[in-house]
């Protein structure tokens, strides 16, 4: 019998970036392909003008970049497990933390959130050689985090950290970069922004890295924040008072311009002297710039007390008669003054960004409001909210259900801002936070609470936040919680003996398959962690509707986002009923999963006409 199309074996791993990559290409350049594969020499001629054939030429490279390339294609076999009991409104909320290695979560959303975020924030490891460094392992990605995740000696010192001594200093932190930070690109949506915090160890060479990654093209600023004042205590030579914030866009030509909230004092700016049914303004100066040489905004204006002002104006007499007409010009109280235009402050978006954050928000406040919400110190300097709210503002309106991702997400600052952002201006955004459950130190007053990881804070803060803390308002939302751990698929457990040989391993692998099978069912699978593996690994939002419900005789799990809807069986067997009603029409062309052994060949062969039939 003829292989049937409509009968899969249910996804198993993350997106194939290769794959993807393969079918774009493949798409967008059909002519440089020969029976299915690429043919070098077509691609060159189809790339023409645009290949760089010379010997020498600008490269970025480090010891240990092939092998961070690889761990970027490399798919992740893993799942996510959600935890209900960690989570507030857990059916509700469309916020998600992620409790993992952010290299591995970062696979795993790419099928759901491919193009889907909205902004990036991110406070990564500045390889200070004392913070903590991600150390990857491309070959057994997964075991490698369950390993990291407890990595601390007799003292509740970290031992995962990138020292000098290391001699691949610089190297080993852009090994740990590269991956996240590409796969990171293909998360944002293409009017979507990047933000990266750091400091004078790494930014010149993070730049080239996002040079590289991003394009240098659609590089947006590399901003500075001053984030201390004061003394000069301990500085041999300068006092540094700043860190910086890289800005990148994914494609900078689909970036409307940004605008910036007006602080109090310049909103005090905006007054209404002679009570403009328009609401407040403030008068600007209505010459035109020095560099302006064009004739015809030259030309003699006469206020109303009867003075004349002779110079180059910012319009032409015609615009200038349109907008005195409009009652768009201004000459002071006694009408003596040289015009000024109105600006309207309900007719303003904001002011440009700054480059240089100054006055915002300094590194202290990160404390006070981590003091405030635990009421005992958690850790030294986190990002004040403020400072992210800032970012947020410039990127994000409230009229859009805007997505936020932080895949370093420390002590869970980008979700508590997020929240206030949206209590204050009433918007729809969602965030998403990874973190690893990196210990912390034991001897710490924080640990003697009660919280053993950073994760175990992070998902604390924001629980607090939620239900208001000091002055604070509680908040209505909530946010899942999702945990990074094993599949639950049998196949994806084995791992193979690279001391033995392809013949031997796959003789192994099948004697696994056949002694684990007898062991799954009824009684040994969670349920709904399967349903949760079969919503990431087929592309599901993880906030899709789970309903449970009956086809036959069967509980049937249907699942529904935006996008798509699939139904998973996981019982033993399927009825004759649940067989025969899915031969109806209303489940034309949908997906449907269950167990291989639930149905027999002929079952699977005729459901196949009329939907996808997906197995375990």
């Amino acid at each position: 019998m003829a292989k049937n199309k409509n009968i899969q074996k249910s996804e198993r791993e993350s997106l194939n970036i290769k794959d993807r990559l393969f079918e774009t290409l493949k798409t967008s350049m059909p002519e440089a392909f020969s029976e299915g594969k690429v043919n070098w020499d077509k691609l060159r001629r189809a790339l023409g003008e645009h290949l760089d054939t010379s010997a020498d030429k600008f490269n970025f490279t480090w010891a240990g970049k092939a092998q961070a390339i690889t761990n970027v294609l490399i798919p992740s076999k893993a799942t996510l497990r959600p935890d209900k009991k960690e989570s507030v409104k857990f059916d509700e909320s469309e916020n998600l933390f992620i409790e993992g290695d952010n290299l591995e979560v970062l696979k795993l959303l790419q099928k759901s959130y491919f193009e889907q975020v909205k902004m990036i924030y991110i406070d990564p490891p500045y390889n200070t050689g004392n913070d903590f460094v991600y150390k990857d392992d491309f070959k057994s990605p997964l075991k490698n985090y369950l390993e990291q995740s407890g990595q601390v000696d007799s003292e509740g010192n970290r031992l995962s950290t990138n020292t000098q001594a290391s001699g691949r200093f610089h190297s080993d932190w852009l090994s740990m970069m590269y991956p996240r930070l590409k796969l990171a690109w293909n998360l944002l949506r293409h009017d979507g922004i990047i933000f990266i915090s750091i400091d004078d160890n790494e930014v010149s060479h993070l730049r080239m890295l996002m040079n590289e990654i991003f394009g240098e093209e659609n590089f947006l600023a590399l901003m500075v924040w001053r984030k201390k004042a004061g003394g000069d205590a301990g500085a041999n030579y300068f006092y540094v008072e700043q860190e910086y914030i890289l800005a990148f866009a994914k494609d900078i030509s689909q970036i409307p311009k940004l605008h910036q909230k007006l602080t109090d004092e310049q909103l005090k700016e905006y007054k209404n002297p002679d009570n403009d049914p328009r609401g407040l303004w403030k008068p600007v100066d209505y010459s035109a710039p020095t560099t302006n040489n064009n004739p015809n905004q030259m030309y003699t204006i006469t206020v109303p007390s009867g003075k004349k002002y002779t110079k180059r104006w910012s319009n032409i007499k015609e615009k200038f008669e349109q907008l005195l007409k409009d009652n768009r010009i201004w000459f002071g109280k006694d009408g003596n003054s040289p015009p000024r235009r109105k600006t309207f402050l309900n007719e303003k978006d904001g002011m440009t960004p700054r480059t240089l954050i100054y006055n915002l928000c300094l590194n202290s406040k990160g404390n006070d409001e981590m003091e405030e919400i635990f009421n005992a110190k958690v850790f030294d300097f986190p990002k004040p909210n403020k400072l992210i709210k800032h970012l947020i503002s410039i990127v994000s309106d409230n009229k859009q259900d805007d997505i936020i991702l932080d895949f370093f997400a420390g002590s869970g600052t980008a979700a508590h801002a997020v929240l206030i952002q949206n209590q204050e201006d009433e918007g729809n955004r969602k965030f998403i936070l990874v973190q690893m459950p990196e210990p912390i130190d034991s001897k710490s007053d924080i640990y003697k609470a009660g919280y053993k990881t950073i994760a175990d804070i992070a998902k604390e803060r924001i629980r607090r936040v939620l239900k208001g803390y000091g002055d604070h308002k509680a908040i209505d939302d909530g946010f899942k919680v999702f945990k990074l751990d094993k599949s639950n698929y049998y196949d994806n457990l084995f791992e193979y003996d690279p001391e033995k040989s392809n013949e031997e391993n796959e003789k192994a692998f099948q004697d696994y398959l056949n002694k684990a099978q007898k062991e799954l069912f009824p009684a040994k699978i969670n349920e709904i962690d399967i349903v949760y593996e079969s919503i990431i690994k087929e592309g599901l939002n993880l906030n899709a509707k789970i309903e449970e419900t009956k086809i036959g005789q069967n509980k049937v799990y249907k699942v529904a986002d935006s996008e798509r809807e699939l139904f998973i069986c996981l019982d033993e067997k399927l009825s004759d009923s649940a067989i025969g009603a899915l031969t109806a029409k209303e489940y034309k062309e949908k997906i449907f999963i269950c167990f291989d052994g639930a149905l027999t060949d002929s079952d699977k062969a005729n459901l196949a006409l009329n939907l996808t039939l997906k197995t375990i």
